[in-house]
């Protein structure tokens, strides 16, 4: 039994007893575990005849385009009556990170925190954080696993294991973090069973970036940097991205580079979003805790993959305190 049964029962108490509607949402700047478990929890939530919809306030990054549906996904703007949502949140640690308009959070009946992240859920009234799953898809996936047992009512259709797979495999990367777990196996293959067009994630995922991205790619690693042997950092200028026609949320394949290097133990990806606003990830290999690296900056996310945003800075004055900083966790 999930040591979360609890939290979980609680949950789908909620949502079948009431008489709510529904709004689900999710972080900023939106990845596959983003877009997988807030798809999935509201095709759930259709497929029980809830009044429900789907807000983000922000763009597919191109990758993950092949799961957008203009019927589904709605904008702050779209909804008219903007009060009385009971807001599910999914994979967002930070409630001023939840990616739709602040009168709608404001006017809710309350907030639901479905999370993995390093949180403490304070925003809401109930929660389900277990900071040791792989990603908040394999969070959503054991609520429905509960609900199907429960119910015995199969509710994982292929639409709904599409999206659980897309968000595991991008927040393990492929089973290839040290968040995969002995769980996310199971669930892949569960997964699978159920329909999970995983061919389609992968090539969509992995194997689909333009001949300008490998262009933008060659001219990043050209200027890569190495710091006291262990530290490398990759920085992208929004002028580099305009010269190469790629998008600001389609190069973020760029970070593990920073990382999968012979020695490096902390690998930093810079990217300017705009002048003065500059998105920042850490991944490392070992002993770093990247979340409080990142919580330096006000930023967070886990131990050995978290980010931030840095404002009112050049990058090449970000580079700098970011160096500095970094050069203070090594051993």
């Amino acid at each position: 039994m999930n040591s979360f049964t609890k939290e979980i029962d609680n949950i789908l108490d909620y949502i079948q007893s009431s008489d709510d509607k529904f709004l689900v949402s999710s972080h900023v700047s939106p990845d596959g575990d983003n877009i997988g478990s807030s798809l999935s929890i509201y095709n759930f939530l259709k497929k029980l005849g809830e009044d429900v919809v789907y807000v983000l306030d922000d763009e597919y990054p191109k990758n993950l385009m092949f799961l957008y549906n203009e019927n589904i996904k709605m904008t702050s703007k779209d909804i008219k009556e903007k009060e009385g949502y009971t807001v599910i949140a999914l994979d967002s640690g930070d409630y001023a990170r939840i990616c739709v308009d602040s009168e709608i959070l404001e006017n809710a009946k309350g907030v639901i925190c479905i999370d993995h992240h390093i949180t403490n859920g304070n925003y809401a009234f109930l929660k389900y954080i277990d900071t040791e799953e792989s990603s908040t898809c394999e969070l959503v996936y054991n609520i429905l696993v509960r609900y199907e047992h429960n119910t015995n009512n199969k509710i994982i259709d292929e639409d709904i294991a599409t999206y659980l797979y897309t968000g595991l495999i991008t927040d393990t990367g492929n089973f290839q973090y040290s968040n995969t777990r002995n769980s996310s196996f199971i669930m892949a293959s569960e997964l699978m069973k159920r329909g999970a067009r995983k061919d389609l994630i992968i090539e969509k995922i992995f194997q689909n970036n333009s001949v300008n991205f490998y262009k933008l790619l060659g001219e990043a690693l050209n200027g890569l940097e190495i710091v006291k042997s262990q530290i490398s950092i990759i920085s992208v200028a929004k002028e580099t991205m305009d010269k190469y026609e790629v998008e600001y949320g389609d190069i973020d394949a760029i970070t593990p580079y920073t990382r999968d290097i012979e020695g490096i133990e902390l690998g930093i990806f810079i990217k300017e979003k705009e002048l003065g606003e500059i998105k920042v990830s850490f991944r490392s290999k070992n002993y770093i805790d990247c979340s409080k690296l990142a919580s330096e900056f006000s930023g967070g996310g886990h131990k050995k993959a978290a980010g931030c945003t840095i404002k009112n800075l050049n990058i090449e004055l970000a580079k700098k305190m970011l160096i500095e900083k970094a050069i203070s966790y090594l051993k």
